[in-house]
């Protein structure tokens, strides 16, 4: 399998580990936020999605009903999803023009044909491939053949370190368990795997974002830590976002090596959160070709059916939608700009 082309996600995980305990700096991580925002144009007047990772949804279809879903403005009735040779030709573009990796999204992107051949093709071209499922899927069969597929890593969301709770969140008897046995057997079968979780003020005051943490443990994972957002199901909900607050709160709850904030380097108290679409090194392709910039915003800027990837990504980048909310700190979704200027789409309005 060839190296993974220099990019974002590549360099900042080897950077952070040559660097050591400094890589946590808080200055370190501005510096390295500067860096991605004002580097890689440069670099992308040769390549022009250099660096770059693609968050492509396979499917909206879910086992599950969850209370925050975020894929519900998505669905259109009658619309073919993307097809297993439309995605190989995605992939093609991405690697050709110099993206970095491909992260596998949904829905439940397990739902999708042939998810495996998909990771295969991706390793082969030198992507970095890294997939987010509900476990409900997931066997010890699986889990090896996602490892000689080449999968980098597998990201399985837990709700609460509860069964009950998750389950109840779901809508999914017993769904609990077999998220935590997909965790093991992925661990088991040589996967790096992180859990993603919602932190909550009530997970906060509850203890149970501690416990998650002794969980991610116990299961020999990471735990990925994510900001809940006023979108999907909880597009109305102004209670969601954390305050400043509850968000020092959360940083000073981080343990190094165990859980962070979103991305590996921010596990200590003090570091800034920027969205990585804010930065330009993610793109969203959603499960009917549109590509978006935030796979929670339902605003496409062409579609990979229409026309060529990278002249879509470009139009969307040079939308810069995110711009007013380049300081802000956690998720720019959850903003009082951008929820001005976007709220309606959102909330299902046309523009």
């Amino acid at each position: 399998m060839p190296l993974p082309p220099p990019g974002n996600l590549f360099y900042i995980t080897s950077l952070r580990r040559a660097l050591g305990s400094f890589s946590g700096n808080p200055l370190f991580v501005r510096l390295l936020y500067f860096a991605l925002r004002h580097g890689l144009p440069l670099a992308r007047k040769i390549k022009p999605l250099f660096g770059a990772t693609a968050l492509v949804s396979l499917t909206y279809r879910c086992q599950c009903s969850c209370r925050h879903c975020g894929i519900g403005l998505f669905k259109k009735d009658g619309e073919q999803e993307l097809s297993v040779e439309e995605v190989r030709n995605l992939l093609r573009d991405l690697r050709e023009a110099g993206g970095s990796g491909v992260h596998f999204f949904g829905g439940e992107p397990l739902l999708a044909p042939d998810l495996v051949s998909l990771v295969e093709e991706g390793a082969r071209l030198g992507l970095k491939v890294t997939v987010e499922t509900n476990g409900l899927l997931v066997d010890e069969a699986l889990a090896a053949r996602l490892a000689a597929a080449g999968v980098e890593s597998v990201r399985v969301s837990l709700d609460s370190p509860r069964e009950e709770e998750h389950d109840r969140f779901r809508a999914m008897p017993g769904a609990w368990r077999k998220a935590a046995e997909a965790l093991k057997v992925c661990h088991a079968a040589g996967i790096r795997t992180l859990i993603n979780y919602y932190a909550s003020r009530e997970s906060l005051n509850s203890g149970d974002f501690d416990r998650m943490a002794d969980l991610a443990v116990e299961l020999g994972a990471s735990l990925r830590v994510l900001p809940p957002v006023r979108a999907g199901l909880w597009k109305d909900r102004e209670d969601i976002p954390l305050t400043k607050e509850e968000t020092d709160l959360l940083r000073s709850r981080l343990r190094r090596g165990v859980a962070c904030w979103g991305y590996e380097f921010l596990d200590r108290p003090g570091s800034p959160f920027r969205c990585h679409t804010l930065l330009h090194s993610t793109f969203d392709v959603s499960a009917y070709g549109d590509i978006l910039a935030c796979p929670y915003l339902p605003k496409p800027f062409g579609n990979i059916r229409k026309e060529p990837l990278t002249a879509a990504v470009k139009r969307m980048w040079d939308a810069d939608i995110f711009a007013p909310e380049a300081d802000f700190d956690g998720c720019p979704l959850n903003a009082e700009t951008f929820q001005a200027r976007y709220g309606g789409l959102l909330n299902g309005e046309k523009e």
